[in-house]
Order: C-alpha cells, then sequence, then structure tokens
C-alpha cells in the first residue's frame, strides 16, 4: 500500500519542492519592480501641472484677499464722504490715506492706489444724479483719478484701483501678463448735512 501526502499539489513548485508561496512572492516582486522607472516619468508629467495649478490658485487667493480690503475702503471712504467728513474739493489726500490704512497688503500704497469720485447734484427728483456720472476708465493697468467736488445731496461714485503685481513673477512667461488690475466701487447719496 502506498501512502499519499494528504495535500500534496501537481504545480511546478511541489515538483521541485519549493514552497508555492514563495514563488508568489517572487512574480508579485517581479511585477512590483518592473514598474518602478514609469511611476518617475507619471510624476515628471504631472508636477509642472500640478505646480502651476497650485501656484495660480495662491495667486488668485492673493487678489480675492486685496480685493476683499479694497471693498472694506471703498465702503469706509463712502461712510466719511456720505456724512460730511470728506467735502469740498480738497479731501484727496486724506482719502487716499484713509483707503491706505485699511489697505494694508498694497505696498506704497499712497502711490500705487488709484482713486477715482464722481459726484452731480441729487436733482428735484434724488437719485437723478446718478444717470450723469461716468465710471473711470481703465487703459493699460492705469485708471483716472479725478476727483469731483463733494457737497450735501450728492450723488456719488467712488472707485478705487489698483494694479497688482503677481507674487510668483515668472507665471507671466506662461500666460503672458504681470499683473491684474483689481478695481472695486461704490455708488451712494451724501447726506443733508
Amino acid at each position: 500500500m502506498a501512502l499519499r501526502r494528504p495535500f500534496a499539489r501537481a504545480d511546478a513548485g511541489a515538483a521541485h519542492g519549493s514552497p508555492p508561496c514563495a514563488e508568489a512572492r517572487v512574480v508579485a516582486a517581479r511585477r512590483f519592480f518592473g514598474r518602478a522607472g514609469s511611476v518617475a516619468v507619471e510624476f515628471a508629467l504631472v508636477a509642472p501641472i500640478f505646480f502651476l495649478f497650485t501656484l495660480m490658485i495662491f495667486e488668485i487667493g492673493l487678489d480675492l484677499l486685496t480685493l476683499e480690503l479694497m471693498d472694506d475702503a471703498v465702503h469706509d471712504a463712502a461712510r466719511l464722504m456720505r456724512i460730511g467728513t470728506l467735502t469740498g474739493s480738497s479731501y484727496g489726500t486724506t482719502l487716499t490715506t484713509d483707503v491706505c490704512n485699511i489697505v494694508i497688503t498694497i505696498p506704497s500704497c499712497s502711490s500705487t492706489v488709484q482713486i477715482y469720485v464722481a459726484a452731480a447734484a441729487s436733482g428735484a427728483t434724488a437719485g437723478s444724479g446718478f444717470a450723469g456720472l461716468a465710471d473711470a476708465t481703465v487703459s493699460s493697468g492705469t485708471m483716472t483719478t479725478t476727483k469731483a467736488t463733494l457737497a450735501s445731496n450728492y450723488d456719488v461714485l467712488l472707485e478705487i484701483g489698483y494694479n497688482r503685481p503677481w507674487a510668483v513673477g515668472w507665471l507671466s512667461v506662461i500666460t503672458g501678463e504681470s499683473n491684474t488690475f483689481l478695481t472695486t466701487a461704490f455708488v451712494f447719496q451724501t447726506e443733508p448735512y
């Protein structure tokens, strides 16, 4: 009577005497190490696009931060004009100082921020002066900076502009632009002070 092993396998590994799990490890190692170079190539193809998008998100975040501060500044300046703190025609320096105290992210703010004020008498029908107000014109990152004379019961358009240079300068090679022109506006009526 011949004795049989109860779990004998008829595969090549069992025929040579090596356990079947050792052979599976060799096959898995060949598959894993055979792709090592492809991972580096895939990273080299994807990494520049990933870093470009990351830097663009950073630039957009800086734009939004600066625009939010400019929005706060235009609302505060409008409040000063509305209640009569800034009135007449000689308020330009005070207005620029007040705006720059809020917009802290703009370097050399007093020389780089652009402020435009248009005003007209409100008229017999309240608010009819708004129809005659024109927006500031912008050309090549420069906005008109006219500051109209302010008085009580005037309809006023206040605009603040800033030509923000990019923090990551070499992106201009890819996009063709080296800065972003940001502007914010507020329209209001002065009090009958």
